[in-house]
């Protein structure tokens, strides 16, 4: 158990956090605009903002296909990982890489070392900022719509994708529906997540427009 890893201090409780996925919503989207927020890029997106706070995924074939990628980023990466998968990822690649672990189904963990997976990488990286205290959450490129752009395909950055895997509707479908187990636990701890993605399928947040999201970050970093 010693390949696992947990989610510790700094917290982020004292700013608001931006977690961007990788939605076509972001197409042509300028991330220098979040900077004075804590930032968690998700899969891809970690490779294009390098100054991130942290980086997230759970997708196996992607740890994979990345993984000497991510042995050389400058943030924290933290990778969920299943308990049967760990012979065949070995230990970490770097000091900058903590394994979490992965578990199945939709649920919150208050164990800062596990991570219920929910189906999708935009899942488990919410909870990545409920460990790290986070008040305010403020999604981007959270479309989960299975959306598909002629230009830059499925996601803003499929070119850091080396093998594309489309998923179908129902799946995004699905994988939407699973935010709302979180919505107890934002409630009774007076934790605020706002969609900056108004199409997006995810129904069970505020949403917001991508300018108002980032507003939203501005907005609160100043009153901090």
């Amino acid at each position: 158990m010693d390949t696992y890893g947990k989610i510790s201090k700094p917290f982020w409780d004292d700013k608001p956090v931006a977690i961007v996925g990788g939605g076509p919503s972001l197409v042509g989207f300028d991330f220098e605009r979040l900077r004075g927020a804590h930032v968690l890029a998700v899969k891809g997106s970690i490779f294009d903002i390098p100054w991130a706070d942290a980086g997230f995924g759970l997708d196996m074939p992607r740890y994979h296909e990345w993984r000497d990628k991510l042995a050389n980023v400058q943030s924290r990466v933290y990778w969920a990982v299943p308990e049967d998968q760990l012979q065949k990822t070995g230990a970490p690649p770097s000091k900058n890489v903590t394994f979490l672990k992965r578990l199945p189904g939709e649920n919150l963990s208050d164990d800062p070392s596990e991570i219920y997976g929910g189906g999708t990488s935009g899942f488990g990286a919410v909870q990545i900022c409920l460990h790290k205290h986070a008040k305010t959450i403020v999604l981007f490129g959270y479309d989960y719509d299975g959306a598909y752009d002629a230009h830059t395909g499925f996601r803003h950055n499929d070119q850091h994708y080396g093998k594309k895997r489309a998923q179908n509707f129902a799946n995004w479908e699905a994988w939407a529906r699973h935010f709302s187990i979180y919505i107890p636990y934002l409630n009774d701890n007076g934790i605020r997540v706002v969609n900056a993605c108004p199409a997006s399928a995810i129904t069970c947040f505020q949403k917001v427009t991508l300018d108002d999201g980032v507003a939203l970050l501005g907005a609160r970093k100043q009153n901090a």
